[in-house]
Formats: structure tokens, sequence, C-alpha cells
């Protein structure tokens, strides 16, 4: 194994952070405490390369993001956010009446990218289904400046999001650093982001993706597909029967032959690996 693959997962060690404010750059030390973790990071390097995948997947357990993968350099570096920026929109949306999980957004007849997104869809469904439309009509309904008070407000990332109201999270300027995506995740998994208990929980429950045994996983995915090179992500948390917290997040470069389900597939393997799951 050589050097690189044996630096690959590292320890980024979070301060406190306010319920408001998403820093923007982190500190980190290449190093295992133990054969264990060293054994982790081995095992999880080797599934990146094993996909053909160059990515870093962050976990925070106790307070303690760590950070695996063969491209570490990429957590603190900014990308656009794509999809993942769907849970801010609907917090934004929910909070200020604009929306709410059961709306829903008709469909007209007009071509979409995928079939799924070709019917009427709640807001909650069209979350599960990463239905591109369906958001930017939020993001139309909830307007520029209202949309720009928010950014800024949570400090997601750049907090930029230029004039066009529906299309800065696919397209640019909003980009936010994977470090940047894993805080502000575990924050609405605790409920400490500036939004309502209410607002939250119900963004919370669009979330679910599925219960493996005993612990449930809440995700979003992102695919910046105008971005070059493409980027992945794959953004959220594990909780476990105890309400036990891991939150994390993938990023990755994306090839348009790779398949849909491999981000989650990737961070669910890792996740076993690591006894989150």
């Amino acid at each position: 194994m050589n050097v690189f693959l044996r630096c690959c997962a590292i320890f980024l060690h979070l301060t406190l952070f306010s319920a408001c404010t998403l820093s923007p750059k982190f500190n980190y030390t290449a190093s295992a405490n133990t054969q264990t973790e060293q054994n982790n990071k081995e095992a999880i390097a080797e599934l990146f390369k094993q996909a053909h995948v160059s990515g870093v997947l962050l976990v925070k357990h106790q307070g303690k993001v760590q950070a695996y993968g063969n491209a570490v350099d990429r957590a603190n570096t900014a990308y656009i956010p794509a999809s993942t920026f769907k849970m801010l929109n609907a917090l934004i949306g929910i909070e200020h009446h604009k929306t709410s999980p059961e709306k829903v957004y008709p469909w007209h007849g007009e071509k979409r990218a995928f079939p799924a997104w070709e019917k009427d869809l709640s807001l909650s469904e069209a979350m599960t289904a990463s239905a591109v439309p369906v958001y930017q009509a939020l993001a139309r309904d909830i307007g520029i400046d209202l949309m720009r008070q928010e950014v800024k407000r949570v400090k997601f990332g750049n907090a930029e999001i230029g004039t066009q109201v529906d299309n800065f999270w696919l397209v640019g300027p909003l980009k936010i650093t994977p470090l940047q995506e894993i805080e502000f995740v575990d924050q609405l998994a605790h409920e400490q982001l500036p939004f309502s208990q209410s607002t939250q929980q119900q963004v919370q429950k669009m979330l679910f993706i599925e219960k493996i045994n005993s612990r449930t996983l809440y995700a979003k995915s992102g695919w910046a597909m105008d971005a070059e090179p493409q980027v992945g992500w794959y953004t959220g948390w594990i909780e476990d029967e105890h309400g036990n917290i891991n939150a994390f997040s993938l990023n990755m470069e994306m090839q348009k032959d790779m398949p849909l389900t491999l981000r989650k597939e990737l961070v669910i393997a890792s996740l076993k690996q690591l006894k989150v799951l």
C-alpha cells in the first residue's frame, strides 16, 4: 500500500459552531491513532479505487470529523451543491409559508429529464425523486430577495446566488465545501439550524431514505452535471435506535456513465466498514 493511500483518511477537529454559521475552512492532520483506524482508511480507499472514483467521504462522530477516500483535499474545496441545496430550499420555503411537504406541484405535460419527474409531485415526493423543476418553482415562489437574505443568514457555502433565483445551485455562483455540507446537515439532524424546530423536523422527514436494521438513513444526493468535471454528492446522517447521529458527506468526481446509485452504494459500504451501519 503506497503512502498516499495510507494517508488518505484524515481527522478534522471542529470547534463548536453556532446555530446559524457555517465555518469556511478547517485544518486537519493526516494520522491514524489506532491500527483499526488505519485498516479502515485503507479499506475505504480501496472501495473508491475499485469503483474508479476520485473522492472524499467525511463522517462525523462525537464532534470529530474524519475523512476517508483517495482525494481528501476535496474536503476543503468548494463545489456547486447541485440538488443537495434542496434541503435549504425546502427549509426556507416552509419557514416562510411559501410551501409545505404536502403541497402538490402540477406537471403540465412538458418533457422533463427523467420520466419520474413527469407527473404531479408533492414537495416531499420531489425531494425523494430529486425533481429539479419542482424546486425551481419553489425558488421562484421564494423570490430572489428573500432567497439571498436567507442563504446569507445561514451562511451556506459562499452564500452567493447571483441574479437568477432558479439555477444558482445548479450552475453557480453558489459553492460549498464538503466540510461545510457536513456541518450543515449535522445541524439539521440535531435541529440546530436557525429555523423553527417544526420546519427542521418536516425537512428531516422528507430526507428519510430507509431503515437498515435498527438504524435509519436520511440523505440527499446531488449531481452537478454542468460542472467540469462533474461533481457528485451524497450528504446526510445515520440515526441509531438510541438517537445517536453520525453525519456524513460524500463528494466525488462524476462521469456521465456512472450509475445513479453509485454514490449511495459507496457511502453504505464505507459506513459498514466503520460499523456505523
